[in-house]
């Protein structure tokens, strides 16, 4: 598996994301593969999945954590600002030796439309590529995230069922090829 804390986001996405942090140093963002996160990184994950509305605000991401970081193909990377080491963004990743899976792409709002969220895409995708894995694929629950997603050119997979999600968009799956 490609080493996520090598991985460093592309210097303009970096540079744009510090300044609208308020930071000027220009160090760009750091990424990092949890692997033991502390209690303060949890709630600062739970925070940040709450307000980007990944989940509701009387749930504990603990147990979600602990089933990525203990699963046999799962990993937890997150981006954090260099001055404070604040989590502005979270990813999971994993397999079950047929398909790749990404959760939990939360990016904080003040750094979103930065090109954040395609840069961790395109590292889960280079992770699930390293497994000789065909395809990855994402649970949609939002308009807006589908459209993300058909930008980074993921199709809905039409003969997956479909949920009600919060009575409003039915959740729908969407998948892409890493192999030609």
């Amino acid at each position: 598996m490609p080493d996520p804390t090598s991985y460093r986001p592309k210097p303009d996405i970096a540079a744009n994301a510090a300044t609208s942090a308020g930071t000027d140093d220009g160090a760009g963002i750091l990424l990092e593969q949890l692997k033991t996160p502390s209690d303060d990184d949890v709630a600062a994950i739970t925070r940040l999945w709450i307000s980007t509305g990944l989940i509701p605000a009387i749930r504990d991401s603990r147990k979600d954590i602990e089933n990525c970081i203990n699963a046999n193909h799962g990993s937890l990377i997150v981006a954090r600002l260099p001055s404070d080491r604040q989590i502005i963004a979270t990813m999971m990743t994993g397999h079950d030796e047929i398909s790749g899976w990404i959760h939990y792409l939360a990016i904080a709002e003040f750094v979103q439309s930065l090109g954040l969220g395609r840069q961790l895409v395109e590292l889960a995708e280079d992770i699930l590529r390293v497994s000789n894995l065909a395809e990855v694929r994402v649970t949609i629950e939002t308009p807006e995230i589908a459209d993300f997603y058909a930008k980074l050119g993921y199709e809905p997979i039409t003969d997956a069922p479909q949920i009600k999600a919060h009575d409003v968009f039915q959740t729908t799956l969407m998948c892409k090829r890493l192999t030609p």
